[in-house]
C-alpha cells in the first residue's frame, strides 16, 4: 500500500473514532499458572498497565438494517445483537479481552488480522454484570 494512501486511512479512522468515541479499560486474563496441586489455574482478569490502561475507540452496528436487538425465547428475551469495535492501529487489544462500557459487559471474540489503518474487531455481548 502507498505510504501516503496508508496516513490518510488513518487519518480517516482516526476522525471516524472521534465522532464518537468510548473510552476502554480492557481487561485481560493472565496467562495459566500451575498451582501446588498441580493443575493449572486461571487467575482473575486485570487491567492492562499504562500505556495501554485507558484507550479509545468506537462501537458500531454490524447490521445495516434496524432491528430489535433481542429474540423471543421461552425463557424471556435475549439480546442479539451484533457489534463491532474499530480503533486506530495501536489499540492494544486481542482476543478474549474484556472490557465495561455503560455498565455492559463486552467481549472481543475476534480481531481482523490483514487491516493496517485500524484495528476491526468483533464484539459479544455479555450485558450488565450478573454477580455481585
Amino acid at each position: 500500500m502507498n505510504p501516503v494512501e496508508l496516513m490518510m486511512r488513518r487519518r480517516n479512522v482516526d476522525a471516524f473514532e472521534k465522532a464518537d468515541p468510548i473510552e476502554l479499560v480492557i481487561l485481560r486474563a493472565p496467562e495459566p499458572t500451575k498451582s501446588d496441586a498441580g493443575g493449572w489455574v486461571q487467575g482473575p482478569a486485570e487491567p492492562l498497565l499504562p500505556p495501554f490502561d485507558k484507550q479509545s475507540a468506537r462501537i458500531v452496528h454490524n447490521t445495516r438494517r434496524y432491528k430489535a436487538g433481542l429474540v423471543n425465547t421461552e425463557a424471556g428475551d435475549i439480546p442479539d445483537t451484533d457489534y463491532l469495535l474499530i480503533g486506530a492501529h495501536t489499540l492494544s487489544v486481542q482476543e478474549d479481552d474484556v472490557f465495561v462500557w455503560r455498565g455492559d459487559y463486552y467481549k472481543i471474540t475476534g480481531v481482523h488480522p490483514w487491516r493496517f489503518e485500524s484495528k476491526l474487531c468483533s464484539l459479544q455481548f455479555s450485558g450488565p454484570p450478573n454477580r455481585s
